[in-house]
């Protein structure tokens, strides 16, 4: 027996076994409609035609093996056996059922095999037909999409170009490169080759000279069923402006090569792009939902291992519309095929959304994925950009899941040129295109494994919140080739001798060579030659108060460089002390200049719970700033007798001092 069909069967067997259990969708057993299929029959006049979903049993099912590419087959052979390649959700509905629904009068609009699940136009009668036919389970309506908020403020311009000494010839696309530390990765020879991103949105302009040396290797019209992604099918000259403008921009993000003007993060990767959305006239329509997951079911078979979609969906023009409730990771269908597609080892990275400032004011699906990258947007000083979608999600998944450069960024314009673009929509490419080069370093990476090292190396991955989520997006750290692992700050004592073990991890498959610079004369640094080094010291009375020493581990083509901060105490000019300690009622803090600007300072107790706090609003001076602490807490009471923590914030680093205070 062939092992993939055997293991086929089993699946199947199970999987509608689960899919039968959500009957609670009908409001009573055995009645195929929906409670909201059901509404929308007693709304509508009598044999109106309206649309459903017709949801479909195991026996509706062609067991006759998909046409998966090899390049499919090696993909997500990274994640399941060999002989479990093919799941029950790859095997496509049988024609002998398409050809029973056609029968009964219904016109199918779309067919997803993932949902096992058939988008039908129907009158009530014909729909009456359908419901009897046996290999139908459920049928549910179909709802209408609008329009999530629009990227904002689009303007063409010319690049100017100024060449850059000692970097590619990035033109005005040099700082959203270097915003997301992929600069390194390009000199790394990194530049997305092997990898295969497909592209989700209202259409292309592939003729423009941006994408001359673009490798596209597949495009699909999912709106008019043909292969040309550049068709403009408006009817008035502004939407026919519109319908290739949003593609062509998050597509010369990541795609776009012009030396001089433009080069996008994964340039050398190869693409396959999918027209899912229709701009015409300024409305969204049911179709597009679906035509995104046919889209995904397209580009998991082409065997694309990133998909980027700078798309959304959150409301319909219709009494149908979702509410915040309905975006728990489960609901939506489009997050349904999302998470389908995670599982098959696609990493899908998407717009988180830009509607803080609108009614909804909340991510959009399918950014509430548990298995989908959902990005959102920074200002160049990477303060938050005030349209980008805060989270959590429904079930209170941090959400977004990462954040990028979204305000001003360059790239290719529909008509010609360029144009310097705001929204999601263009953090959402930037950091697929990062991922793209992390994968090409190393395509044993799954898509799990990838989604994981971009949230874990955000710079907020201690803390991550709702609108940062794991916070901004470094390509270079997720690549994760090599880095090295230390303290960020150690405290020492003068005439003490410590020895501080440093560390390297990453997966460049080569032994680092460890060196330090910025050393003291009081401070030895060995690389032991097996990825990890040694630093010896002995600090004196005679230097800083606070030192920085600076690390390198350099594989050759790559190299990480991180700094240690060594705080000396006893040292004549330590920035920050306290006197008297051990105390009895009260201490003085006592900060100096090069400690930088009191923010605030802070007592903890041996639980880590804060007792006192003081914020500092002066301006700043050149003298000697003195703070002090009473010995009570914040309500007024005098504080026990035990070991507390002292936290000094400047605006330049933080000092923590161990005090003691008796009765």
């Amino acid at each position: 027996m062939n092992p993939i069909k055997y293991s086929l069967s089993i699946l199947l067997s199970a999987a509608f076994i689960m899919l039968a259990a959500d009957a609670d969708l009908s409001a009573q057993t055995g009645d195929k409609l929906t409670a909201r299929a059901r509404a929308l029959i007693a709304a509508s006049p009598q044999r109106a035609v309206n649309s459903y979903w017709i949801y479909l049993d195991a026996a509706a099912k062609d067991l006759t093996a998909p046409a998966l590419s090899e390049r499919a087959l090696r993909r997500r052979a990274k994640v399941d056996p060999e002989n479990y390649l093919l799941d029950e959700r790859d095997y496509p509905i049988a024609e002998s059922t398409l050809d029973a629904i056609r029968a009964e009068g219904a016109y199918i609009s779309r067919v997803s095999r993932w949902l096992s699940a058939v988008s039908v136009e129907a009158d009530t009668e014909q729909l009456a037909r359908l419901e009897r036919l046996p290999s139908v389970r459920r049928i549910d309506r179909a709802m209408t999409l609008s329009r999530p908020a629009p990227d904002q403020d689009l303007r063409a311009r010319q690049a100017i170009i100024e060449p850059q000494a000692d970097l590619p010839d990035y033109g005005s696309s040099l700082f959203q490169t270097q915003f997301i530390n992929a600069v390194k990765l390009h000199q790394a020879d990194l530049s997305g080759r092997g990898v295969m991103i497909a592209m989700f949105d209202n259409g292309f302009a592939v003729d423009h000279p941006v994408f001359d040396s673009t490798s596209i290797l597949a495009t699909y019209d999912f709106i008019n069923s043909d292969d040309a992604v550049d068709e403009i099918e408006c009817p008035d000259e502004a939407s026919r402006n519109h319908q290739t403008s949003h593609g062509t921009q998050t597509l010369g993000v990541i795609g776009g090569n012009v030396p001089g003007s433009l080069i996008g993060v994964a340039r050398h990767a190869d693409f396959i792009l999918a027209k899912t959305e229709i701009t015409c006239g300024g409305t969204e329509i049911k179709v597009e939902e679906y035509n995104w997951i046919a889209a995904a079911e397209w580009a998991d078979s082409a065997g694309a291992d990133i998909v980027n979609s700078s798309l959304g969906y959150y409301i319909f023009q219709d009494s149908g519309s979702y509410i915040f409730d309905d975006l728990d990771g489960n609901t939506t269908l489009i997050t349904q095929a999302a998470d389908i597609a995670a599982s098959k080892n696609i990493l899908i990275v998407t717009s988180a959304g830009n509607e803080r400032r609108t009614v909804w004011g909340h991510i959009n699906a399918p950014a509430d994925g548990d298995s989908v990258l959902a990005v959102g947007a920074v200002n160049p000083d990477s303060s938050l950009a005030s349209f980008s979608s805060p989270g959590p999600s429904a079930d209170g998944q941090v959400k977004p899941d990462i954040t990028s450069l979204g305000v001003g960024v360059f790239t290719a314009y529909h008509l010609g040129g360029f144009a310097s673009v705001n929204g999601t929509s263009f953090s959402s490419p930037l950091t697929a295109g990062g991922a793209a080069l992390a994968l090409e370093h190393d395509p044993t990476m799954t898509a799990m494994e990838l989604l994981d090292m971009i949230r874990a190396t955000g710079n907020r991955a201690e803390n991550p919140d709702y609108d940062f989520g794991f916070g901004l997006f470094d390509a270079a750290a997720a690549a994760d080739i090599i880095a090295l692992i230390h303290p960020e700050q150690v405290t020492l004592e003068v005439d003490q001798q410590y020895t501080l073990d440093i560390e390297t991890i990453g997966r460049s498959g080569s032994i680092p060579v460890l060196s330090a610079f910025n050393l003291p004369g009081w401070a030895q640094f060995t690389d032991l030659g097996d990825g990890t080094g040694t630093l010896n010291l002995l600090p004196d009375m005679e230097g800083a108060a606070t030192t920085v020493i600076g690390l390198v581990a350099d594989v050759g083509y790559f190299a990480d460089t991180s700094y240690l901060t060594l705080r000396i105490i006893g040292n004549s000019v330590e920035p920050v002390y306290v006197g008297p300690n051990p105390l009895t009622d009260s201490i003085q803090i006592f900060i100096e200049p090069p400690a930088g600007h009191l923010s605030s300072t802070s007592i903890f107790n041996s639980l880590g719970e804060i007792v006192w706090e003081k914020v500092n609003n002066s301006p700043p001076t050149a003298d000697l700033f003195i703070e002090t602490w009473n010995g009570h807490n914040q309500s007024g009471e005098i504080v026990a007798a035990g070991v507390y923590l002292l936290v000094v914030k400047t605006d330049r680093q933080t000092f923590r001092i161990k005090l003691l205070k008796t009765n």
